[in-house]
């Protein structure tokens, strides 16, 4: 799906907000997202692989006789969510229940504070979050046109450096073909419509018609969609055309969406309502891999100069990124501000080289004071925290 809520801005995105952390080489902390996925469907599978081997660390049997408020939240509203949806969502019993030991999320056709539909979206934002490992739903599908399921992923820093930067797994999507499933990933460079996916289509099943299991295994640089334990897709560093945003915490998320860009908009043969059954959500670590401690970056150095040339002046900067140990970043990208100028035309994020240094930052026009200021806003890498008070330097001054 794509990740953002109506609340917040956001393009083919399905937010929410995070976590608890749980761990062991895991971290237990905007659908799915809408993901465009290129269609690349595929009849054989590829592999088979068991889940033999992994250790359980949390799951949701959904044994209770409610949703488990610590492991859930449901999110509330319309406006489109970022995919110019139809539904409302609500945390109603209508919309979402627990029934005979199965989570209902329901899509229901009824005028609801303004909109035509309503269903329900639910996460573990604030509650858990999750870092690598065979994450896992056993689910029956809904079906129909304009009839869109997801079960997600979005990065847990997602409030802080928002999407497509925080990244998103989508780990299932279905838009009404009950055969065919989609999974991708979006980040900075490939988001929305651009998502790095595949779709794959066994002409075997129909989803619809009885319960599934739909996992990815994610670990360091590396991610495979499954079907029934049948790999159907797998995306490395080396496949997506920007940064890779997925060694961090995410928390999940799952939804039933009605209408939107990508899938459609119901029509007379769309039946309401329309039900996403979910068994049971696991997630597992690999006991064998061994995670890094986090990386924790900071500002070692501003360097700020202006130049004259005709009768303008310029400025320029470059910042040198180092982590906890004085070592130069690579692959972190620099925000920043200027004060005292009087036309901005340059790019305001750069990206640090294998030299830890991003820049040149360029101001045109400086004011006619000759004075200019230049600051850091924040500094960011998939994985890595920005620690502001550890900065050498986070604002230079330079005048003529």
């Amino acid at each position: 799906m794509s990740a953002l809520q109506p609340p917040q801005p956001g393009t083919s995105t399905r937010l929410g907000l995070f976590l608890p952390l749980l761990l062991i080489g895991f971290v237990v902390a905007l659908s799915g997202c809408q993901s465009s996925a290129t269609p690349d469907a595929t009849t054989q599978p590829a592999s088979v692989i068991t889940a033999s081997g992994w250790e359980l660390v949390w799951s949701d049997e959904f044994d209770g006789a409610t949703l488990n408020l610590d492991n859930w939240q449901a999110e509330s509203g319309a406006g489109g969510w970022g995919n110019n949806e139809l539904q409302f969502y609500t945390g109603r019993p209508e919309n979402v229940r627990i029934e005979d030991g199965v989570l209902v999320i329901e899509a229901r056709q009824e005028n609801y504070r303004g909109s035509r539909y309503t269903s329900a979206r639910i996460k573990t934002q604030d509650r858990h979050a999750f870092q690598y490992g065979r994450i896992e739903a056993r689910m029956k599908l809904p079906t129909g046109k304009g009839i869109w399921p997801a079960f997600w992923m979005l990065g847990e820093d997602m409030p802080r450096v928002g999407w497509p930067r925080a990244g998103e797994i989508d780990i299932m999507e279905n838009i009404g073909d009950p055969h065919t499933i989609h999974g991708t990933v979006h980040g900075p460079g490939y988001s929305g419509a651009g998502g790095v996916g595949r779709a794959y289509t066994a002409r075997n099943k129909a989803l619809d018609q009885d319960f599934h299991v739909y996992a990815v295994e994610w670990a360091p640089g590396e991610i495979r969609w499954y079907l029934d334990d049948v790999l159907f897709n797998t995306i490395t560093t080396a496949d997506v055309p920007g940064a890779w945003v997925f060694d961090h915490p995410f928390f999940l998320i799952l939804n039933l969406a009605v209408g939107g860009a990508w899938p459609g908009y119901p029509d007379d043969t769309t039946q309401f309502p329309q039900q996403l059954l979910v068994d049971y959500v696991r997630v597992h670590r690999d006991p064998t891999l061994e995670t890094q401690p986090q990386q924790v970056l900071h500002a070692a150095d501003i360097r700020l100069s202006l130049a004259q040339q005709e009768d303008a002046t310029f400025a320029e900067a470059w910042v040198t990124v180092v982590d906890q140990d004085g070592a130069p970043v690579a692959g972190a990208v620099v925000s920043s501000g200027w004060l005292g100028v009087v036309r901005i035309d340059a790019t305001q994020e750069a990206t640090t080289g294998a030299d830890g240094v991003a820049g040149p930052f360029t101001a045109r026009v400086v004011s006619s004071a000759k004075e200019v200021s230049f600051c850091i806003s924040s500094i960011y890498q998939s994985g890595a925290t920005y620690d502001k008070s550890q900065n050498r330097v986070t604002c230079a001054f330079q005048s003529r």
